[in-house]
């Protein structure tokens, strides 16, 4: 059956919930990448607009790049969008999908953020005059950000619950970067692709700063080169040891007799 029909007929509570029901986890990707630096009349056009004692020599702008559709829910009609994207029953618990990452830095001056660029200066570097953003369920929602620095997504350090990353495991990564991992303080679910594959990673995952939020059996060690899945080998050895039989032993005064569990 393509089509019900009598759907519109149903009481509004079968018909919401239903609505419910069709919100499913998906992989959302928020891309923040560099995409132009403004010229140096710009930044004296704009300089008082950006609060700035002088022209910059450089203002790198941020772009939000995401390839991941509107939730399909959303698309089906008025009553859906509306429905799923309210404060739920109006009790606080907040919509099944909110607009998301629209508060991300706009640009990078001197190695700190701006937020946000004005209007005119938006449009001039063809970004539209409101920010790009993103339809997202942090309950749900699996959010990859690439190779994306992590402190670009101070706004929402607490809201991400499940967080996808590409790394290598560097010096760098492990004694600087991945300080700003730990600040996803209600993370639960991490997955890593590995671009330098699994073999850096197995012995040592546990050194990369996760949150403590995020138990290590819910670290997923994904091959960069292949797409192979693994855990790291600290979680291993703690599921063996879960699963390791009692020790075999002999009883006592008959050397001959069965051995026993």
């Amino acid at each position: 059956m393509k089509a019900f029909h009598p759907f519109p007929r149903l009481p509004w509570e079968l018909r919401a919930r239903i609505w419910e029901l069709t919100v499913e986890p998906r992989e959302v990707e928020v891309d923040i990448a560099y995409k132009q630096r403004i010229t140096t009349d710009m930044a004296e056009k704009y300089k008082s607009t950006l609060a700035l004692s002088s022209s910059p020599t450089w203002l790198s702008v941020l772009r939000l790049r995401s390839s991941t559709a509107v939730p399909a829910p959303l698309q089906a009609c008025r009553e859906a969008r509306i429905h799923l994207t309210e404060d739920v029953g109006g009790g606080g618990l907040g919509p099944y999908y909110s607009k998301a990452f629209h508060q991300l830095p706009a640009a990078l001056l001197y190695g700190k953020f701006k937020v946000p660029l004005p209007p005119g200066l938006r449009l001039e570097l063809g970004l539209g005059l409101e920010p790009r953003y993103v339809w997202v369920n942090f309950e749900m929602d699996m959010i990859s950000i690439g190779q994306s620095i992590f402190a670009y997504f101070a706004p929402y350090y607490q809201d991400i619950k499940r967080l996808k990353f590409a790394r290598e495991r560097s010096d760098w990564f492990v004694r600087f970067e991945s300080r700003h991992l730990r600040n996803f303080t209600n993370v639960r679910e991490v997955h890593v692709v590995c671009l330098d594959g699994l073999d850096g990673w197995h012995e040592g995952a546990e050194e990369c700063g996760f949150p403590s939020s995020c138990s290590m059996e819910n670290v997923l060690l994904i091959d960069g080169k292949t797409g192979k899945t693994s855990k790291s080998c600290k979680t291993v050895s703690q599921r063996l040891r879960r699963l390791q039989l009692p020790s075999l032993r002999r009883p006592t005064g008959n050397p001959n007799s069965c051995i026993v569990l």
